[in-house]
């Protein structure tokens, strides 16, 4: 069989088709409304589960972490979902790839460094970035760096892949360029990348938050007008019928399906849904990184389905 390569900007197209495949039943039905135990089918569980489910399993949060959240690294398995129905020895859940969020503090900025790899019809995409921030109560962007590019089944990096940008966010204004071309976006809130929202979240989360800003996703596509709130807390069950309990915060907004953030007592997502794609949780170190540079991303291969954790405390 042919292998199909595609590209980041190809693949974050593909968010578009998902409604129409949810209308269909061909995807977890997901919802963003007070009380996250509201569902259109109860016997799968919570809404914010739904697209997971499968994945719980096998799964268990990442253990406690003794941080004081100025430097840390937070890692997550990239969870794909997959209509499985009928197929026996198949999972509707896989591991497709790895997010690793580095976070330090420095004066009047914080600086994130991202790596994260994701495997796409045989092609591993590789997302390498480097984001400013501003201390204030959002962690708004600053500026940034981006470089993406593939890798084949050989490990070896497609050049013709390659895509370097950079970026500043002032006064309102989103500029990105590279070489010879550049973008805009004009904004009416601050700006957020769905790498730091997991960091605005240990900072502030509260059954309080109502947050309101705009999303540049993958630093690329803007999508503005998004809204997050909490939405109640829920008892998960987890690898072995181990129950935990997380708080769950439901982001809706222009362009996007509705994504639930799944917190423990820590104020850590563990969970982070959204229909095709979510995350989990693997790990946490206090490491920091010295200098802005680009982060190296493990190859595919590295990927378990599923890492060593363990419990969280009872509340």
């Amino acid at each position: 069989m042919q292998t199909v390569s595609m590209n980041r900007r190809q693949f974050l197209k593909s968010s578009i088709i998902a409604a129409t495949l949810a209308a269909n039943g061909r995807l977890p039905l997901l919802a963003a409304e007070t009380g996250s135990g509201l569902s259109i089918d109860a016997s799968t569980g919570p809404c914010a589960v739904k697209p997971i489910r499968d994945h719980l399993s096998r799964f268990l949060p990442a253990e406690p972490h003794q941080s004081k959240w100025q430097h840390y690294t937070l890692t997550y398995d990239i969870i794909h979902w997959s209509w499985a129905k009928g197929k026996r020895g198949t999972y509707a859940n896989s591991v497709i790839g790895q997010a690793v969020i580095n976070r330090r503090a420095e004066n009047d900025r914080i600086m994130y460094n991202i790596s994260q790899q994701t495997r796409i019809g045989g092609v591993n995409n590789v997302i390498e970035a480097q984001i400013i921030s501003n201390v204030n109560d959002i962690s708004s962007l600053r500026s940034w760096r981006l470089r993406s590019y593939e890798r084949g089944l050989n490990g070896e990096k497609d050049r013709l892949s390659e895509l370097t940008e950079q970026g500043t966010c002032r006064g309102g204004k989103i500029r990105i360029e590279s070489g010879d071309y550049h973008y805009e976006f004009d904004a009416r809130n601050h700006v957020v990348s769905q790498w730091t929202i997991p960091d605005f979240l240990i900072q502030k989360a509260s059954p309080q938050l109502d947050a309101k800003f705009d999303l540049l996703h993958d630093l690329s596509l803007f999508k503005p007008n998004q809204h997050l709130v909490y939405d109640g807390q829920i008892v998960v069950k987890c690898k072995g019928g181990q129950k935990v309990t997380l708080q769950t915060f439901a982001q809706t907004g222009q362009a996007i399906l509705p994504i639930h953030y799944l917190i423990d007592a820590q104020r850590r997502p563990q969970l982070i849904t959204s229909s095709i794609l979510s995350w989990a949780l693997s790990g946490q170190t206090n490491a920091v990184t010295p200098s802005l540079k680009i982060c190296s991303v493990p190859k595919a291969t590295e990927f378990p389905e599923t890492s060593p954790t363990t419990a969280l405390p009872k509340p």
